[in-house]
């Protein structure tokens, strides 16, 4: 094979000093489209050694500084929570003696109403108790209703009586006062226990929660993130508010069961008052009975001696007229005889028919037996009248002891056999009530 020679021939290009550095051929060499000096090339190089190493002075003091950041975050972080650990146990701490106090206020508030229910309990039954004693009374006195004529006296007795349905009324409207102000105190003390309860609720909710956020840990599990919770509620409480808020629950508590215990106390002292006031008007009202009823007996004796008296005298009356009407009757015969003398004497005949002392003596005889028997049947027409005021004297006796009877039997054996079935007890909440019975009625007694 022949070889043929090349053809390094360039065609003539026209070019100017620019083509040199612009990429334009010299002697019809193809040149990169730039080209550089070696000062240029140089100075790149050099560039580049400085960018390089500041890059990686700051990439190194970016890592030295992130470092840096990461442990003082990560220091800042710990230290922060450890801070919130401690005032989360504070917080649990605080809650849990607030807790303490307000569920301590709300066991004595419990027992407080216990102990007020136990007082009005015992009011209610002191009131009931007054029920019978009044029952008891108004019956005594619409017993003595009975009384007949002059026994229906205002005495003593029934003063007395009056005197204690008054009383019984008096207290019982005072008992019923006590039982309404025990209702408005209890009242204050379930709004105080309602309270107590709620702010006890709310505390054991808090403290749960603020537990389950004590026991959190950087490696508890089923965490997750709330963007919403992130914030401060403006209408959540203060500190200072939160403890006024109990300490107000706490102190209104003590002052409900301070004015509870006044109230028990004032409840005793009036169930106490009224017991003893009830027991002294019933011995009064007693012994108001046992004098009425003795002054009655001695009445009722005297009236029953003066009875058996006038019955005698009554007696001595009907034998006293039937002896007048004997001497009556006796005075007929020699009132005959004087009379048959005077007439067979006036047959005298001529100077015979003398005023002679015979017949003086016969005419005075007339005229005294005449006198005699008027002066008798004066005597008797007295003494008839005298028998029949005795008869009105014993009818009357009779009646008068008929009413003494009837008085004494209500007094005694009505009113007092009814009050001395009442067995009087105090009804002190020291002491429970025991009764007797009322025959009429079964209706106990607790007083």
């Amino acid at each position: 094979m022949t070889s043929q020679a090349m053809n390094y021939t360039v065609p003539s290009t026209k070019y100017t000093p620019e083509h040199t550095r612009y990429g334009m051929p010299q002697n019809g060499v193809a040149l990169p489209a730039t080209r550089y000096t070696i000062h240029e090339w140089t100075g790149s190089n050099a560039n580049q050694y400085l960018t390089s190493s500041t890059e990686r002075t700051s990439s190194n003091n970016l890592r030295l500084e992130a470092e840096r950041l990461r442990c003082e975050t990560a220091d800042r972080t710990r230290r922060t929570q450890n801070d919130i650990n401690v005032k989360l146990q504070s917080r649990i701490d605080n809650i849990t003696y607030w807790k303490t106090e307000v569920d301590r206020q709300l066991q004595k508030t419990d027992q407080e109403i216990a102990n007020l229910m136990s007082s009005k309990k015992q009011l209610e039954q002191a009131h009931v108790a007054t029920q019978l004693p009044h029952e008891v009374a108004t019956t005594c006195l619409k017993h003595r209703e009975g009384r007949l004529s002059i026994d229906l006296v205002h005495d003593d007795v029934e003063v007395q009586l009056l005197k204690e349905v008054e009383m019984i009324e008096n207290i019982q409207a005072l008992l019923q006062q006590r039982i309404s102000e025990s209702d408005r105190q209890l009242s204050e003390l379930r709004h105080c226990k309602s309270n107590l309860e709620a702010d006890l609720k709310d505390k054991c909710a808090s403290y749960g929660l603020d537990s389950r956020c004590a026991g959190l840990h950087n490696g508890s599990l089923g965490m997750s993130m709330h963007n919403n919770s992130v914030k401060i509620d403006p209408k959540s409480a203060t500190p200072v508010a939160y403890e006024a808020f109990s300490h107000d629950n706490i102190t209104n508590a003590e002052k409900q069961r301070v004015s509870s215990c006044r109230q028990r106390e004032l409840n005793e002292h009036t169930m106490h008052q009224t017991s003893n006031d009830l027991h002294k008007q019933a011995e009064t009202v007693n012994e108001s009975f046992r004098i009425r009823t003795q002054e009655m007996i001695v009445a009722k004796t005297n009236l029953e001696e003066n009875l058996n008296q006038t019955i005698l005298e009554i007696g001595s009356m009907n034998e006293n007229i039937a002896a007048l009407k004997e001497a009556i009757r006796l005075k007929d015969s020699p009132m005959r005889v004087a009379h048959m003398r005077l007439n067979t004497r006036s047959y005298r005949p001529n100077i015979e028919l003398v005023r002679d002392p015979v017949q003086y003596g016969l005419v005075e005889e007339v005229a005294q037996i005449t006198d005699s028997i008027e002066a008798l049947m004066a005597k008797l027409n007295e003494s008839e009248a005298k028998l029949r005021n005795l008869e009105s004297n014993k009818k009357a006796l009779e009646e008068d002891i008929a009413v003494k009877t009837n008085s004494l039997n209500i007094d005694q054996s009505q009113c007092l056999r009814l009050r001395k079935t009442l067995v009087w007890r105090s009804f002190r909440p020291a002491t429970m009530f025991t009764a007797g019975t009322v025959s009429h009625n079964k209706v106990p007694l607790i007083i």
